[in-house]
């Protein structure tokens, strides 16, 4: 899906690819995740309080990230085999996957910009790393 009815379709999501992560990070992007459905509210949270944040936008954008968006908001079973392998039954479920961490960076469920922005940077290996907080 595109997005929901009255969302805004936003340019840099790409429809969820799981088996293209791995070849993204090989050139050395960072894959960011969002595992999202309409029915879910904290996934709505999220997009208001994080994702949908312009410091958070500007890292999604960048030519050497890939965003991913996974719409679960109908059953499909490539979803669902990815968020049991992420050790998670249900969502919000964010990773980010980079150079620095092909395996992933499993994000909290409740998002910050700063948890966002320390997983990206994590991932891509920026070295300088700072503590992500449940509070900004």
């Amino acid at each position: 899906r595109a997005g929901a009815p009255d969302e805004p379709v936003v340019a840099y999501w790409q429809v969820f690819d799981r088996a293209a992560i791995d070849k993204h990070v090989a050139d050395g992007h960072v894959v960011f995740v969002d595992v999202t459905a309409d029915w879910c509210i904290t996934c709505l949270y999220n997009k208001a309080a994080a994702l949908d944040r312009e410091p958070v936008v500007a890292q999604l954008e960048r030519d050497a990230t890939i965003a991913m968006r996974a719409d679960w908001t109908l059953p499909d079973e490539r979803i669902a085999d990815f968020v049991k392998a992420q050790g998670r039954y249900g969502i919000p479920l964010n990773v980010a996957y980079g150079p620095a961490r092909p395996d992933g960076v499993l994000l909290p469920e409740i998002l910050t910009v700063n948890s966002v922005l320390t997983a990206i940077r994590d991932a891509r290996g920026d070295g300088a790393r700072t503590v992500a907080s449940s509070e900004e």
